[in-house]
C-alpha cells in the first residue's frame, strides 16, 4: 500500500486509490507482453528474459540471471491462489529435463529475430567472452527459483509460499498492486524481489561518464579507437583513475564522453571487467567494463547541448556519475541521437 503523507505532519495518512488491471483495460496477456519487453527495466539487468508461454505447459516468462539460473514467473491478474504454485512447481519439473537444445529452441521461439544461439547472446548480454560460450551452454538453467505474480490480495498464496519455504523450496510471492493514475496511464508498484539470499531488484539504473582521453589536437587517442571498437569502456593510468570503472555497476546507463566533443556512443554495463594489455595504451595499465546494447551516435551530442540539457556544466574526468534527473535527460537525448 502506498500512503499520501502531507507535510503539514497532521493529517492522517491516505492511501492512494487502488485499482486493478481489468479497470484498467488491461488482461493477464497484456501485462505478460509488458514484462516480457520490460522485465530489466522493472527489475534490473541482472535479467535475461528468454522466453514467453506458448500453448500447453510453458511458464509465462522465462529468465535467466548472469549465474546462468533460471527464473520462472506465473502471472495471475486477479489475486492468485495456492494452486498456481503447484502449476509453477510443474513447470519446474518439465525445464529441469531440458538441455541447452531445448532452451535454444525456445529463445529462437519466443524472440523471433534472433540470430544467435541462446548461449552466446547470454554471454553477449552479461558480458562474458563469447569463447565461453560451449562452457556457459552446459550450466544454464540448472538451477531454478519460482516466482509466483499476483495482484497480492489471495492469503492462500502467501501461506502456501511460507509452507514451501519452510521446506526448502525456492519459491517466491512476488505481489503487485495497481494505482490510479491519468487518462493515458496507470502506476505499477512491486516490492523487492530476493530469492534466497540472491538479490535481483535495483534501484533505477545510474548514468555515467566515461572519458575517452580525447588527445589535445582534438584527435581521438588509442583508447577511443579500441572502446568503439570493443563496445566497452576503460580507465587507465595509477590507483586513482584505473579502479574507477568499479565504481559501474550492471546495468548502469554508460555514455563514453569525449573532450571538447561530447557524447559520441552509448551503452549498458555488464558485470564483465577485465584489465587488458598494459602495451594498447602508452604502458598504462587499463581497466576495461564491456557495454551492451552498444550504438555509435553519428552525429555526437555536443558539450553545449549536454550542459543546456543538463541545467549545469561538468568536469568529466575519467569516470563521473550523473546524479539526478540531468542524468536521465542526457541519456534520452543521446539515445534518441541518430
Amino acid at each position: 500500500m502506498i500512503y499520501e503523507i502531507r507535510k503539514t505532519r497532521k493529517q492522517a495518512p491516505r492511501p492512494l486509490d487502488v485499482s486493478s488491471l481489468s479497470e484498467q483495460g488491461w488482461r493477464e496477456k497484456d501485462l505478460e507482453d509488458y514484462l516480457f519487453k520490460h522485465l530489466p527495466d522493472l527489475l534490473s539487468a541482472d535479467l535475461m528474459v528468454i522466453g514467453q508461454s506458448k500453448p500447453g505447459e510453458k511458464a509465462d516468462l522465462v529468465a535467466l540471471d548472469r549465474d546462468g539460473e533460471l527464473w520462472l514467473f506465473e502471472l495471475k491478474k486477479i489475486g492468485g491462489q495456492s494452486e498456481n504454485l503447484l502449476q509453477v512447481m510443474r513447470y519446474s519439473q518439465i525445464f529441469g529435463a531440458f538441455e541447452i537444445g531445448d532452451l535454444d529452441a525456445l529463445y529462437r521461439d519466443s524472440l523471433v529475430r534472433a540470430t544467435k544461439s541462446i548461449a552466446v547472446a547470454f554471454c553477449e548480454w552479461f558480458g562474458y567472452d563469447r569463447n565461453r560460450a560451449i562452457e556457459w551452454g552446459e550450466k544454464l538453467g540448472k538451477r531454478h527459483h519460482l516466482v509466483v505474480v499476483t495482484d497480492g490480495t489471495d492469503d492462500a498464496s502467501l501461506n502456501a509460499v511460507a509452507h514451501w519455504q519452510r521446506h526448502g523450496l525456492d519459491v517466491q510471492a512476488w505481489p503487485y498492486r495497481i494505482y490510479k493514475g491519468s487518462a493515458h496511464s496507470f502506476q505499477l508498484d512491486l516490492p523487492e524481489l530476493v530469492s534466497q539470499g540472491k538479490r535481483i531488484s535495483r534501484k533505477p539504473a545510474p548514468v555515467f561518464f566515461v572519458n575517452t582521453s580525447r588527445k589535445d589536437s582534438g584527435a581521438p587517442s588509442d583508447m577511443e579507437i579500441f572502446m568503439l571498437k570493443h563496445e566497452c569502456a576503460i580507465t587507465t593510468g595509477g590507483e586513482q583513475w584505473i579502479d574507477k570503472i568499479f565504481s559501474i555497476p550492471a546495468g548502469a546507463r554508460v555514455m563514453l564522453y569525449a573532450n571538447r566533443v561530447g557524447v559520441i556512443a552509448t551503452g549498458v554495463a555488464t558485470p564483465a571487467r577485465w584489465i587488458d594489455n598494459p602495451k594498447e595504451f602508452e604502458g598504462d595499465k587499463a581497466h576495461n567494463l564491456k557495454l551492451r546494447e552498444f550504438r555509435q551516435l553519428k552525429q555526437p551530442l555536443s558539450v553545449q547541448e549536454v550542459f543546456r540539457i543538463a541545467e549545469t556544466t561538468y568536469r568529466v574526468s575519467s569516470v563521473y556519475e550523473l546524479h539526478g534527473e540531468a542524468g536521465n535527460w542526457v541519456w534520452d537525448a543521446a539515445t534518441r541521437q541518430p
